[in-house]
């Protein structure tokens, strides 16, 4: 049901287009009649449900309805979209329609819808709001902005009853606490969680108070928690931190910014770029702030001249010293010498270490022996 009030009803009036009343020449061919298109300045149209209650409510400047009164184009509209009779946007364009008897509207020019809910401020060129759907898209550079982020689109969809934002096409947001920019094709934003996930690749660079990138990660998709501020990558997944200058790879890897820990159930392969050293193993973790990595299950350490094998390690990042538990072999290169142990602590780069915890064996390799492989297959 659609109700027309014209507030102003000195000023509204009819435009009409009809054949003329008298005809004084019997050869002038009869011209069709045309419906007359109704036109009111200060209008206010509005659409309740059977329960009574506003499913929106569109005011605008002038209201003009077209022949088969099935669409009232409006200028400057201002409108109120409601949810169980409750206000859920506030919306301003320059121009719009409103489609038969209310089941669809659309605006268009500097359009600007808030969330009165979350106080999220969507702009852009061109609005639809399906009621029956509780559905309301932005399309056309599309901007937002919320106390959380910012975001750039292409479109932007917002399932109001469950305070969904889904962004499809040239995704950008920028998280404002830490400083987060997310790039992808498409994500989606629960307002309620405060979360972004994305099945598409996706790049989250941190950045520092002159908008430069520190760290920056990627994967094939993921998922950023703006709340405790961690980010989630899966599938291909890598992350290059400036300090400590460190590369981690997985097809997991959680970061927690708040917390300064990276971390992973699956395995995982840690390169340390100054150093020219590889760590990998099947699980582990970064401390970011006191710049310890730990790593079990399969554990290989590769560095120049020298390698190790161990069921555990804890490695210091700072000073390269670790130490390493269970079932350690460490070999090296020049000289060619091969140990294993229970236990070692050292600094591999340096070739300083010791083996200890029970039985070791140092084996020295001839000068002249080919061939020769530190960890034989």
């Amino acid at each position: 049901m659609v109700l027309l009030a014209a507030l102003l009803l000195a000023t509204a009036g009819c435009e009409s287009r009809r054949s003329p009343v008298e005809e004084t020449s019997r050869d002038r061919p009869e011209e069709p009649e045309i419906e007359p298109r109704l036109s009111f300045d200060d209008a206010t149209l509005e659409q309740v449900n059977d329960a009574g209650q506003l499913v929106w409510e569109v005011k605008a400047k002038r209201a003009t309805y077209s022949g088969d009164r099935k669409i009232a184009t409006v200028e400057n509209p201002e409108a109120k979209l409601y949810e169980n009779g409750e206000v859920v946007f506030q919306v301003r364009a320059k121009r719009g329609e409103v489609h038969q008897n209310g089941e669809k509207i659309v605006l268009q020019d500097s359009i600007v819808a808030v969330d009165a809910r979350n106080d999220l401020a969507l702009r852009g060129e061109q609005l639809e709001w399906f009621p029956e759907q509780n559905l309301l898209v932005v399309r056309e550079n599309v901007s937002g902005s919320h106390e959380r982020a910012d975001l750039v689109t292409d479109e932007a969809q917002v399932a109001s009853d469950e305070q969904r934002v889904e962004l499809v096409g040239n995704v950008v947001m920028n998280a404002k606490d830490p400083t987060l920019r997310i790039a992808s094709e498409r994500a989606v934003w629960e307002m309620e969680a405060q979360t972004v996930t994305t099945d598409k690749p996706l790049q989250v660079d941190r950045l520092n108070e002159d908008e430069e990138v520190e760290d920056r990660a990627t994967a094939n998709s993921g998922q950023v928690d703006l709340e405790p501020q961690i980010v989630t990558l899966r599938q291909n997944a890598q992350l290059t931190l400036d300090d400590p200058t460190v590369q981690v790879a997985s097809n997991e890897i959680v970061w927690d910014l708040q917390g300064q820990l990276v971390s992973s159930d699956m395995p995982l392969n840690v390169l340390h770029r100054e150093e020219n050293t590889t760590i990998s193993g099947n699980q582990g973790w970064i401390n970011l702030a006191r710049e310890i990595f730990h790593v079990s299950d399969g554990v290989r350490v590769v560095s120049e001249g020298a390698e190790m094998t161990s069921d555990r390690l804890t490695w210091y990042i700072d000073t390269q010293e670790f130490e390493a538990e269970g079932n350690v072999i460490y070999a090296q290169a020049d000289p060619p010498l091969r140990l294993t142990g229970p236990r070692a602590e050292g600094q591999l780069q340096e070739q300083k270490f010791v083996i200890s915890g029970g039985q070791v064996v140092t084996e020295i390799v001839p000068q002249g022996a080919e061939n020769f492989s530190v960890f034989p297959p």
